[in-house]
């Protein structure tokens, strides 16, 4: 058995074998085409690599995706030094092939060729949606994963806020963005937030939908950046950085206007250890257990704090 990049025409024959897995409701043509053109985006062509665990005879056994990420670990100075880490995403064994250890293979080759190949190997991530049982064979540790959600509506009333964002607002509402006070992070590029927007945009186009009026908003220091999921009919929030309880439901409040809209259901954000206290008094929000997307670390290299003190805002999700 060996590890190898896809080919492009491997990675097109992969996409109609996936499509029953992640495509509804889009046709196979239609996700064949969503996929194209996710892997044109820029920040997949500076670093995203499809892998094929595949048998002695050349046949796919099982195949995965990973998106070069930056990290950040804090010396005893307080000081942080940037790393690479990498998102593992779309871990894929086609059913006859299940139950033999194929996946787990894959995974643990790809980690040893990650740390082989990485300038300064700081860990793996992934988001799984099958439970944590088959990554900790590989060793990844999970994260305690929860959702707050609010119901979209013209909500009306409270603390306005200054403004909303476009797509070109991105870089720089990203880059005023305080980064988190812990000893190690993953911090999402702008390219990777319009990677976001980019799956928005195709899921507008393919399905009819309508595009939400912002990709975000400020209200005086704070501000949040947020995304369409039409799959699901959710305005999603990549990142919010609330400096108190008053800027979270101003923002909080613009989001469910936003969603309403543009005809989404609700409004979705994952819970930080930073702003989770800012959101418990925010009207009508709830807070669920998230069902799928588990936030799992393997490190790659010594040093490294436990997986439950790294925190994920949605935007690092692939």
């Amino acid at each position: 058995m060996s590890l190898v990049l896809a080919t492009d025409a491997q990675k097109a024959q992969r996409d109609a074998v996936t499509h029953s897995a992640w495509g509804s409701p889009l046709s196979v043509p239609q996700y064949q085409q969503r996929e194209a053109r996710l892997r044109a985006h820029p920040w997949c062509r500076e670093g995203m690599n499809t892998w094929l665990w595949l048998a002695d005879d050349g046949r796919v056994l099982a195949s995965c995706e990973t998106f070069h990420t930056d990290s950040f670990l804090r010396g005893a100075d307080g000081q942080l030094t940037q790393g690479d880490s990498y998102a593992i995403a779309s871990v894929f064994t086609e059913e006859h092939l299940r139950g033999r250890g194929h996946a787990t293979r894959l995974m643990d080759a790809v980690a040893a060729e990650l740390e082989q190949v990485a300038p300064r190997p700081h860990s793996v991530v992934l988001f799984s949606d099958v439970g944590a049982p088959l990554y900790r064979r590989s060793g990844y540790v999970e994260v305690p994963a929860w959702d707050w959600q609010l119901d979209a509506a013209d909500a009306p009333g409270g603390r306005p806020v200054d403004g909303g964002l476009q797509e070109t607002d991105v870089a720089l509402a990203l880059a005023r963005m305080r980064r988190p006070e812990v000893p190690f992070f993953l911090w999402p590029s702008a390219a990777q937030v319009d990677w976001h927007l980019e799956r928005e945009r195709i899921y507008a186009e393919l399905l009819a939908r309508p595009r939400p009026r912002t990709c975000g908003a400020v209200v005086g220091e704070s501000s949040a950046l947020w995304v369409m999921n039409a799959r699901y009919g959710e305005l999603v929030v990549l990142m919010l950085d609330a400096r108190d309880a008053s800027a979270a439901e101003a923002l909080l409040t613009e989001a469910r206007r936003v969603a309403h809209h543009a005809g989404l259901k609700r409004v979705v954000w994952w819970e930080e250890p930073a702003t989770a206290p800012l959101l418990t008094g925010v009207p009508g929000a709830v807070r669920v257990q998230r069902d799928g997307s588990l936030p799992m670390l393997r490190p790659l290299r010594a040093g490294l704090p436990p997986a439950p003190e790294v925190p994920f805002p949605r935007a690092l999700w692939v």
